[in-house]
């Protein structure tokens, strides 16, 4: 029976295992780099769906062939590791970070179960597998504390006053968009109406209709802030209660400079967190392997329906402005 890390050392070469399925090895496409290239810059993993992971992203022809030629060569036959605690992981298992091993039989039986693809459930599981072991080196690699995202902004928007803050982030809005603005409550009521308005009725009104927006625009005509009512126009916006602001930085960093998710703006929400707007993915498919990974680096994924209540730029919270703290220049006066 196949050892599936010596198989992964023939394509990858030596591997400093981290684990029994996993450890840094040197990229396929290093030669690619156009930055410096750390030590635990390049993973491999061989369970769930095999995987060769790098954090730069001019490797990513090179690393997608390498990855095509681990999954070919471990697809033939079959592979079992014992583990501590006489606990076995066969192939296409996912070893958790408790420890524990998710047998692939049991990923597909509860997509099918629940009408989904099984092949893509175990992708599922696999990408918050490798967001689990990769992010302290995600978070030391891509450290973008609070101060010095005010200091990056294209556009120095931080100090301006709440009118020019909310005019400021409008201008993020196609002029067609009808956008919610109101509180958590202000939907679903005929007299909610008002609180659905094009980009330009908002210019005249101004930040007084509450302190929450969406990141989707809506049908006109609504007054219920619902998925339904959402017209495809919207942004994926990204927080956490648990991440400090210094540290979610570096999520906005990564999928900023490593995923190449256009970013439009960061929110400084006048609590305890920031809310970072950046351009949906394109797809269903994209958008559950993207928040998968969003959650295991510690992202609330509530965030991430659609017509989800967030901060808009200029209201105020007990005493303190709601406010824009980067921004791109595009556009912008």
């Amino acid at each position: 029976m196949n050892d599936p890390r010596h198989i992964a050392t023939s394509i990858v070469g030596a591997v400093d295992w981290q684990s029994e399925v996993s450890g840094f090895c040197r990229c396929p496409g290093e030669a690619l780099h156009t930055q410096p290239t750390g030590k635990k810059d390049c993973r491999v993993s061989v369970d769930g769906a095999p995987t060769i992971h790098c954090f730069h992203a001019s490797c990513a022809a090179a690393v997608a062939a390498s990855n095509l030629r681990l999954r070919q060569a471990l697809a033939v036959g079959s592979w079992e590791i014992a583990l501590p605690g006489g606990k076995v992981l066969r192939s296409g298992d996912v070893l958790q970070a408790s420890g524990e091993v998710l047998p692939r039989a049991a990923i597909q039986a509860q997509a099918r179960a629940e009408g989904h693809d099984a092949g893509e459930a175990v992708t599922l599981a696999t990408v918050k597998m490798l967001a689990e072991r990769f992010k302290p080196e995600m978070f030391e690699r891509f450290r973008w504390p609070f101060a010095q995202i005010i200091a990056d902004s294209p556009l120095q928007v931080h100090q301006r006053d709440a009118e020019d803050q909310f005019r400021t982030w409008l201008k993020l809005w196609p002029a067609h968009c009808h956008v919610w603005i109101g509180d958590v409550f202000s939907s679903g009521k005929e007299e909610h109406r008002t609180h659905f308005r094009p980009v330009a009725d908002w210019y005249q009104i101004g930040p007084v209709m509450g302190n929450f927006t969406c990141g989707s625009s809506f049908k006109p005509g609504s007054f219920q802030r619902s998925n339904a009512n959402c017209n495809g126009t919207r942004f994926l916006v990204i927080e956490s209660d648990t991440l400090t602001k210094d540290e979610v930085g570096a999520v906005f960093a990564y999928l900023q400079r490593r995923m190449h998710y256009q970013l439009h703006c960061i929110i400084d929400t006048a609590g305890k967190s920031l809310h970072a707007w950046f351009d949906a993915p394109r797809n269903k498919v994209l958008e559950n392997r993207l928040k998968a990974g969003l959650t295991a680096f510690g992202c609330d994924p509530k965030m991430f329906t659609y017509s989800q209540p967030v901060r808009v730029p200029g209201a105020w919270r007990d005493g303190k402005m709601q406010r824009l703290i980067w921004v791109l220049a595009d556009g912008h006066q």
